[in-house]
């Protein structure tokens, strides 16, 4: 892949435009039709207005650069036309330079937009490329519920909040198929976890299931495989959500997952609890070595090398099944490839895909869907 996208004209339609519309409207325009603008297989990205500089700043570590954007010889109108990679998916913001001051905006322009932990990006998509249908509200499914409760830990000393995703009907069916999430606070408020499960479940994708979603006290502690964590959601979450909302006791019907560190902390789980988990949801996992890839690793992750390490060495039989992902943009794309022949050594039947998509919530929502389709519904009890 080039180090920078090649430029491609400005599409004819938007340079009349600009010429002969004012700004306000050119705004509105553009906004109306839709930023980037697609027009057969290029993408154009454009912002109206005094600048110094504009430039797509994105957040993929494996991608190209996008050329800065240019303005149109006597207009207000700055545009880059590209062509994006078939089915990809791009977070950004526009970089704008003004009297020496430069501000980093979400593209006003665009409508398609991702939160984060650190805010808010622009979404830009390839040919082929879109968000899947049950990742939007749909009249027809039925809503489930999300409840918070709390649960003392003797494991960690403290009183921990943990939100629970109940299917719509609950309790009717139960036992239910559990699914325990990392970050799960972040996958309700970025990802639309709970949309998400609301629509495959009414869709009949999958069965009604309960998702028991856990955030930590300190994620870069517990989540680099600190085998605390593993006791804190084996021996006190589990049995509580047993107890308490009618999952299965079945491991057959359990599924445990997080992304990034999540994913990490989840194999460790399962790692050091064999045979209370089925299938492992691993997405853009943290699994470095002291020489993974080509990226420098920093020091706080030694635990995290540690624990790679040493299931390498002894992977033993953590669950059944995994269902891994990682962006093809992300530097952590190579790190994963590398670790599929060590889950498979390990007995684990692995399915691995790479969208072109980044370290990104709404790659991870997607990936969730399509791992508990292929790893839930052949054991899962039906309603």
């Amino acid at each position: 892949m080039p180090k920078t996208l090649t430029r491609h004209p400005t599409p004819d339609v938007l340079a009349e435009a600009a010429h002969t519309m004012a700004p306000a409207y050119l705004r509105r325009r553009l906004a109306r039709v839709g930023v980037p603008y697609v027009s057969n297989t290029t993408s154009t990205f454009a912002y109206v207005g005094d600048a110094e500089a504009v430039r797509v700043v994105h957040f993929l570590a494996l991608f190209p650069e996008i050329p800065p954007l240019e303005r149109l010889e006597g207009t207000d109108l700055w545009s880059v036309t590209v062509e994006l990679p078939t089915a990809s998916r791009i977070e950004y913001q526009l970089e704008v330079v003004n009297d020496d001051r430069t501000q980093r905006i979400v593209d006003p322009l665009n409508r398609s937009t991702a939160t984060d932990p650190f805010g808010a990006n622009s979404v830009a998509h390839g040919p082929g490329s879109s968000d899947p249908a049950w990742s939007s509200p749909a009249v027809d499914a039925g809503p489930g519920s999300v409840e918070s409760f709390e649960l003392g830990s003797t494991v960690f000393g403290d009183v921990r909040t943990l939100s629970i995703y109940l299917p719509d009907g609950f309790p009717e069916g139960a036992p239910y198929p559990g699914v325990f999430f990392h970050d799960g606070s972040d996958l309700i408020q970025h990802a639309g976890i709970t949309t998400a499960l609301d629509n495959l479940i009414g869709a009949g994708a999958l069965p009604p299931m309960i998702g028991v979603l856990m955030d930590p006290m300190d994620r870069n502690r517990e989540y680099m495989a600190l085998p605390e964590h593993g006791r804190f959601v084996v021996d006190e979450v589990l049995p509580h959500c047993v107890a308490e909302f009618h999952i299965s006791t079945r491991p057959a019907d359990r599924i445990i997952g997080g992304a990034s560190l999540g994913a990490v902390a989840s194999l460790a789980t399962a790692w050091r609890h064999p045979g209370v988990f089925d299938g492992l949801v691993l997405l853009s996992g943290t699994f470095v070595t002291a020489t993974g890839g080509r990226w420098n690793r920093s020091v706080a992750l030694q635990p995290v090398v540690d624990f790679v390490e040493a299931f390498t060495a002894g992977p033993g039989r953590p669950a059944r099944q995994a269902w891994v992902a990682c962006g093809a943009y992300e530097g952590l794309s190579a790190d994963n490839r590398a670790f599929l022949p060590v889950l498979k050594a390990a007995g684990l039947q692995v399915q691995y895909t790479e969208p072109r998509d980044g370290h990104h919530w709404h790659n991870w929502r997607n990936n969730i869907g399509d791992g508990l389709r292929a790893l839930m519904v052949p054991s899962a009890p039906t309603r």
